[in-house]
């Protein structure tokens, strides 16, 4: 799985917020369910997901299982990110220098204002 792929499965709104909870604590599918005032089977299909893309481990302790988030696998997705951004940022210019195949018929050009 790339890492583009892991942000679009972390941007689903249900997955986000498990792993914004998952980040601050260890819950069980139980907890995570009561927290966010959603099912657990619906908690559980959720988990699936992020466990098959290795972002969620889970460690039994008795009869349930709690877990946690791979960090190392988040920040790395996270990085490529913030590269792309980098990248993106140095190559943007002057909206009036635009040298794309459809800069003399653009109907923008000259409309956005620099800040």
């Amino acid at each position: 799985m790339t890492d583009i792929e892991l942000l679009h499965l972390v941007t689903a709104p249900t997955r986000y917020q498990i792993i914004t909870l998952l980040l601050d604590y260890h819950y069980c599918v139980k907890a995570i369910a009561t927290k966010l005032g959603i099912s657990e089977p619906a908690v559980s299909q959720q988990m699936n997901v992020l466990k098959e893309c290795g972002l969620v481990t889970g460690e039994r302790l008795d009869y349930q299982m709690h877990y946690t988030v791979n960090r190392e696998l988040l920040k790395k997705a996270a990085n490529t990110m913030k590269l792309l951004l980098v990248a993106s940022e140095k190559k943007q210019g002057d909206i009036e220098n635009c040298d794309c195949e459809f800069a003399a018929t653009c109907n923008r050009r000259g409309t956005v204002k620099k800040s």
